[in-house]
């Protein structure tokens, strides 16, 4: 067991930075403030969760589909942070400089 939790932990370590698509599942059984949502792919109730932090759940609701932030990781469960639109155009955007 001990073997499986370092191999996880390891492997939640490569996850932090990423952007990743959720699927909002609701509020969490912790805490009304705290959102729960599985990765794309991921299967309720069979799957480690990823919990969803510095937003607000008054404006996210079951079952939309959002881009999150991996922040961190509990165990097997991941915590993430949503993006906004205007975040991710930012970081995709393309600077022009002209040479005149």
């Amino acid at each position: 067991m001990k073997l499986q939790q370092r191999l996880v932990n390891r492997a939640q370590k490569r996850r932090l930075g990423q952007t990743v698509r959720i699927v909002v599942d609701g509020p969490a059984a912790e805490h009304d403030l705290v959102l729960r949502g599985r990765l794309e792919g991921q299967a309720p109730d069979i799957d480690p969760l990823v919990y969803l932090t510095e937003c607000d759940p008054a404006g996210l609701s079951p079952g939309q589909f959002i881009q999150a932030e991996i922040v961190g990781s509990r165990g097997y469960d991941l915590l993430a942070r949503p993006i906004d639109a205007a975040e991710l155009s930012r970081d995709d955007a393309v600077v022009v400089t002209s040479s005149a």
